[in-house]
């Protein structure tokens, strides 16, 4: 705190060397002339402008008025309200010529305009002044001068830091659930599927798999043609072993059975395992690669013969609730 007093102290007493005001007006600017004015305007004046920018950048603290005015004579028949933007151009005049020679920074000025109604050379003007006035310097160094005693005289505060650390998550809330919904191909067709998974910290998910078709496909068995349905029962076990790689490894078993609707009894049937890969790109939409070794057998024979369609994809929309990361 001491510190911040003396230097705030210091600050007053550089600022109080600047309390005499510094004001330049340029008057008898031609009629109709604005921004486009030359700068040899301000070379008359060039000593005392260079004399307020380098004010300006003493005590970056300070800033600067520039004010244009215009009077009262038209600057084109019925066009009176020329004049507010004449004003204002001469002033960006000024202040242009004060950026672009001196270097000031235009953060230092502010902009205003004049605009009476008399006529004259003297209202056709720019002007700069520094707002820097310190009229009251003495009495503001005297309270400052108390505060500092003050603070002297008070014993030392003794400060106290209170670490807050945020707890890890605790074993259930490590735990979350996931849904799903979509569709996947089998040996025997596509299929809509549903999931549902239980997930440990996002990392490890149990996941149930069913599906079944809401159409009717067609076997023939035995010279009959039979209206048949396919449906699905599986689950995995994934793995996501990196955390910033969106990709895991997907393990498990899956049964698809193409059911005929008079029966109620399978006509062909694909059993076994599956590997694969699943890609999470978006936290709620999978693709999933895999393979299924598994032969197919028919209804009524014991052996599996048949080796076709062993590379399987599911494509599931998710919805995720809680499970810490």
């Amino acid at each position: 705190m001491s510190k911040f007093i003396i230097t705030a102290f210091g600050l007053l007493v550089l600022l109080a060397g600047v309390a005499s005001p510094q004001e330049v007006v340029i008057t008898d600017f031609p009629l109709g002339v604005a921004g486009s004015i030359g700068q040899d305007v301000f070379k008359p004046h060039y000593a005392e402008l260079e004399a307020i920018a380098d004010t300006l950048k003493k005590y970056p603290l300070l800033r600067a008025v520039v004010t244009g005015g215009a009077d009262g004579a038209r600057y084109r028949e019925n066009h009176d309200a020329k004049n507010p933007s004449l004003a204002l151009g001469r002033a960006h005049a000024l202040l242009d010529f004060l950026i672009k020679e001196f270097n000031v920074d235009s953060s230092q000025i502010v902009i205003r305009t004049e605009d009476v109604k008399e006529k004259g050379p003297q209202y056709r003007y720019a002007g700069v002044r520094i707002a820097g006035e310190l009229s009251d310097i003495d009495s503001q160094l005297s309270d400052l001068r108390t505060r500092v005693g003050d603070l002297e005289g008070r014993p030392p505060v003794e400060k106290h830091f209170t670490e807050v650390t945020q707890a890890p998550p605790t074993f259930i809330e490590n735990f979350g659930l996931q849904f799903g919904a979509g569709v996947s191909s089998t040996p025997f067709g596509g299929t809509p599927v549903a999931a549902a998974a239980v997930s440990l910290k996002r990392i490890i998910y149990l996941e149930g798999m069913v599906g079944h078709t809401f159409w009717n496909g067609t076997y023939r068995f035995q010279d009959t043609d039979l209206d048949t349905r396919r449906r699905l029962l599986g689950g995995h076990v994934i793995i996501y072993p990196r955390e910033k790689l969106p990709v895991g490894i997907v393990g498990g078993w899956l049964r698809v059975e193409e059911v005929a609707q008079d029966y109620y009894e399978y006509t062909r049937l694909s059993e076994g395992l599956v590997l694969g890969l699943r890609a999470t790109p978006i936290d709620y939409f999978s693709v999933t690669a895999a393979y299924n070794p598994s032969k197919q057998r028919a209804a009524g024979k014991l052996g599996s013969t048949t080796e076709n369609d062993r590379f399987m994809i599911y494509i599931l929309a998710h919805l995720s609730f809680g499970g810490a990361k």
